[in-house]
């Protein structure tokens, strides 16, 4: 290639810049960079008034429109560049989310990208050390003792330095032998990996009959090297994570690599463990709570190819695997696999396009799984593969259905009923394991005086205090912000002296149950109570160690694990999230019931659940009592289709916040009418309907006050152009900021 045919001109993307002026600006690669710049890298250039900033090169070009450019300063360590396939997942991040370049780099690089210049020089080395050459007798007598220690400890052949330290070899002799030509230090890099050595004792691997009819054809779809997609759907306890274990080992044996997401890493620890004793060093971890540097070290473990096996959260979606062959998203009906922070992706979208872009296999797997892949399933654009039994043989556990209304009638207002109550003690007096199941943690859900009504509500939120107790405080805490305060000896409204405590947590049926059964031992597992890092495995290996009776816990207790001794489950109110003002209230409180049914009667004895509930005849605590999913999905599908509600449509919503309630009112106004008036002319050819400017469901969340408007549609091209366009036209707004989010979570 002649000097003028080298590309000179990288097009970049600057990093830092918002969504509206997120454009391809050009700069000259100076010659020295020539080898070192290519479409992927980082860069660091001066943007602006000499501001240097990071940027992403996403073309090399011989030349440029533009007759004066500003150089490239420098490039980042090649090992966090983004190869083809994850520049255009960047890019379908940006078009897909309505999230800028720097904002999807975020999400696929692992956390500290402004430090990634020179992180070489940074990364944390080990001196290893061994034989250069054996010396002879009269060489080693004059040796000091400590030296030749150390040679007779390095005959067994290479060692670290720290275990030389240990055993008595200082640095200094080793620097003296080193001199002397007698032994040899290489330097290597050291990855930090807080799973290394973790596993749990492995049960024997194989399949029954079922299973290995589910696994030959996943195995088979999988060897196809095509873009396919697959729901695993199975009863709790069927056996989903063996079936999944023999396809990634298929997968691994063509050469491949597997991503493997997990709704949560640290309810998930035996699961993590469990892959962890089935490929040791081959399998990387990547979760939000690691450290930088242990995330970034599983960066390079699995962009170098050491690691070829992902576990992880929605997160690991982006991990860099080669010849990626399979996706497996476990419990896919979980809502922790969207995002609410920009970019605002569904793990299951991000899939489906690293899946078609690599040829292969998406696998989602679940007993309840979402109505959207379900239908899918029933559609054909999933292949449908079904577990119906457990793969012990044992059968699901049997339900009693606890009308509280009759223990209120009774004169019982404590949380725990007269029915649940005889099943925990028949549960101890057979040394039998519970889990009880409440929805909120803390003492009481709020505090509220008995004169004026008033509920005590955080000073920053649009929500009430929660009452937690222990043994040396009483504390009023928010949920959302953190903000504490003191429990208030009168009402601030009206002064009256009497305030009353009203709902329950996790806290106040542990001190129920400890004044019931103070011979029981009994443990607590929620987000008061897990603040450290790997204290859910801690608590979750205790009870599995059998050293707690009864396990109470929030959603923690209610999915993705195995405690043979567990054979009683109580859910303290099943109908506590039934009625939220959400069209997916149903389907959630339905999966998260069977989910937690599924917990009991998982080892040889039989297992029982006990449902508490003021609403017994409600369909939707039958069908979970009876755990018939397809019911379920049959009577759901029908209502969802005639109110055109998802997998028939789409939502999207469009958000103003701000500190300031006066604009972002007067904003959501504007945007309103904006929106209207492109709809009746430029976009009239789009189904549209609009719902709002409503406020949020929570109104004030830490002093941000939040406005919204909800458009019913159906994803295209088209739509996303409308999108985009709002969110330029309205990128200068004042204090208000709007964000579009495709598909959110919860309306």
């Amino acid at each position: 290639m002649s000097p003028s045919a080298i590309p000179r001109v990288a097009r970049v993307r600057i990093i830092e810049l918002p969504y509206s002026a997120d454009r391809e600006y050009d700069y000259e690669i100076p010659e020295t960079l020539c080898d070192a710049v290519h479409k992927g890298s980082l860069v660091s250039v001066n943007f602006g008034a000499s501001q240097r900033r990071i940027a992403l090169v996403v073309d090399v070009v011989q030349s440029s429109e533009y007759d004066k450019l500003k150089p490239v300063l420098a490039v980042a360590d090649d090992r966090f560049s983004l190869d083809e396939e994850l520049l255009g997942l960047c890019m379908f991040l940006r078009e897909r989310t309505f999230a800028s370049t720097g904002e999807a780099v975020g999400a696929i690089l692992p956390p500290g990208v402004s430090k990634l210049f020179g992180s070489v020089r940074r990364d944390p080395v080990e001196r290893r050390y061994s034989l250069a050459a054996r010396p002879d007798d009269d060489i080693i007598r004059r040796l000091s003792k400590p030296a030749r220690h150390a040679l007779e400890l390095l005959e067994r052949g290479e060692l670290d330095e720290k275990t030389l330290n240990d055993d008595g070899v200082s640095r200094a002799v080793l620097r003296g032998l080193v001199d002397k030509g007698i032994i040899s230090v290489r330097s290597v890099e050291v990855y930090r990996n807080p799973y290394a050595g973790r596993a749990v004792e492995r049960s024997d691997d194989s399949l029954n009959d079922e299973q290995r009819q589910a696994s030959d054809t996943l195995c088979a779809l999988a060897d196809t090297h095509e873009a396919r997609a697959a729901l695993l759907y199975g009863v709790t306890g069927s056996g989903k994570t063996r079936v999944i274990k023999s396809v990634i080992d298929r997968v691994l044996a063509s050469g491949r690599g597997v991503i493997m997401l997990v709704p949560e890493i640290s309810l998930t620890g035996q699961t993590v463990d469990y892959f962890c004793g089935c490929y040791g060093d081959r399998l990387a971890v990547i979760h939000s709570s690691l450290s930088e540097g242990e995330r970034i070290d599983a960066w390079k473990r699995i962009r170098s190819g050491q690691a070829d096996v992902v576990i992880g959260t929605r997160s690991a979606i982006f991990a860099p695997v080669k010849r990626l062959g399979l996706i497996v998203i476990d419990e896919e009906q979980e809502h922790t696999y969207k995002s609410d922070m920009t970019p605002k992706y569904h793990a299951r979208d991000v899939a489906r396009y690293r899946a078609a872009k690599s040829g292969a296999l998406m696998l989602l797997s679940s007993a309840t799984p979402s109505l959207e892949s379900f239908w899918r399933a029933k559609m054909g654009s999933y292949t449908l593969v079904t577990l119906r039994e457990r793969g012990s043989g044992a059968p699901l556990p049997e339900v009693l259905i606890a009308d509280l209304r009759l223990d209120t009638s009774r004169g019982n207002i404590t949380p725990l009923g007269g029915l649940l109550r005889g099943e925990i003690e028949k549960n101890l007096a057979s040394n039998e394991q519970t889990i009880l199941f409440v929805s909120r943690r803390g003492y009481n859900n709020f505090v509220s005086c008995r004169m004026c009504g008033e509920v005590i509500t955080c000073p920053h939120c649009t929500v009430s205090l929660t009452y937690h107790r222990d043994a040396d405080n009483e504390l009023l805490k928010c949920h959302y912000c953190g903000y504490t305060q003191t429990v208030p000896d009168k009402c601030p409204k009206c002064g009256s002296p009497h305030l009353g405590r009203k709902g329950f947590g996790t806290q106040l049926v542990a001190e129920e149950l400890h004044e019931l059964y103070p011979d029981a031992r009994i443990t607590r597992m929620d987000a008061d109570s897990t603040t450290t890092k790997f204290s859910h495995e801690q608590i979750l290996a205790s009870f599995r160690a059998h050293e707690a009776d009864i396990l109470i816990g929030t959603q923690m207790v209610t999915k993705g694990h195995n405690f043979p001794d567990v054979t009683l489950v109580g859910v303290i109110s099943a109908d506590a999230a039934l009625y939220l003002d959400d069209f997916r209230a149903t389907e959630r409180t339905f999966a998260l019931l069977c989910q937690v049914i599924g917990r009991a009667g998982r080892g040889r004895r039989p297992g029982r659940a006990v449902l508490q509930t003021y609403s017994p005849e409600n369909d939707t605590i039958l069908k979970s009592a009876a755990q018939d999913y397809d019911g379920f999905y049959d009577g759901a599908i029908k209502l969802r289709q005639q109110l055109l509600f998802p997998p028939f449509c789409d939502f999207l919503l469009l958000g103003v916040n701000g500190e300031d309630e006066p604009e972002v009112l007067a904003t959501i106004l504007k945007v309103d009418a904006r929106l209207r008036e492109l709809i009746r002319s430029e976009y009239a050819d789009l189904p549209i309907y609009l719902f709002g400017p409503l406020e949020a469901p929570v109104y004030k969340v830490n002093n941000v006050y939040r406005m919204r408007i909800i458009m019913k549609c159906q994803q295209s091209r088209r739509l996303r152009e409308l999108i985009s366009r709002l969110l330029s036209e309205f990128a200068k707004c004042g204090k208000a900021h709007l964000t579009a989010d495709v598909n959110p979570s919860s309306l």
